[in-house]
């Protein structure tokens, strides 16, 4: 009897160090997948707040958005959206396992039966969630504010202008809310070819927006 605990403590061992070994440091091997899998989730629904977001809030709310992120990538609506609002063009913040995604509709300009848009997605996260802050910028396409968009352009770099045609479409960098809100500073890797990574915009305290240096 006593060499048969023996020899059950003595495998239980070694299925013990055979499931750290399978783990790798430790580190739990459902942990990773899962960090992984949030990571696509996270860039899917961003893409889709961008490419539909606007035109399903019109439609439903901010119900109608939380249950198309809860129940297709797990992934929530963070605050209120702001949609043709007198500050936002549109904004919508949404997070899931330490990622969050501040994503801005910047600039709108008219060409044509189109509108041309610049849009910003700031990330922010926590260590352990495996993603890493970064901005990521976009150039869409819409016939209406409240409709569906095309994702022309997406880039990890800033996107100062567009060419559509024979036309160029230009940020307004003298846009001091647009600045504040790009927020440069904290993304220097993602504007290396802009000199808006070395200027900060801050609000005062009176709600001013102005240049600190």
């Amino acid at each position: 009897m006593g060499e048969l605990i023996v020899k059950s403590v003595k495998y239980l061992a070694l299925v013990f160090m055979m499931l750290i070994s399978a783990c790798g440091n430790g580190a739990s091997v459902d942990d990773e997948f899962y960090r992984n899998k949030m990571i696509e989730n996270m860039k899917s629904a961003g893409h889709w707040v961008i490419g539909e977001g606007a035109s399903t809030f019109a439609g439903g709310g901010k119900e109608a958005m939380h249950r198309k992120l809860v129940d297709t990538w797990g992934v929530s609506l963070w605050a209120e959206p702001s949609v043709e609002t007198d500050r936002y063009l549109a904004r919508f913040i949404i997070h899931a396992r330490g990622i969050a995604y501040d994503i801005h509709d910047l600039y709108r300009e008219r060409i044509g039966d189109d509108f041309y848009e610049f849009w910003l997605i700031k990330v922010a996260a926590k260590e352990w969630s495996g993603e890493r802050g970064r901005s990521v910028f976009f150039v869409t396409k819409t016939q209406d504010a409240y409709g569906k968009r095309e994702i022309l352009k997406e880039s990890d770099q800033f996107i100062e202008s567009y060419s559509v045609g024979d036309a160029l479409i230009r940020l307004p960098l003298d846009d001091m809310e647009l600045l504040y809100d790009m927020q440069a500073l904290l993304f220097p890797g993602n504007y290396k070819n802009s000199d808006l990574k070395n200027r900060q915009v801050v609000m005062d305290d009176k709600g001013n927006i102005i240049f600190v240096y």
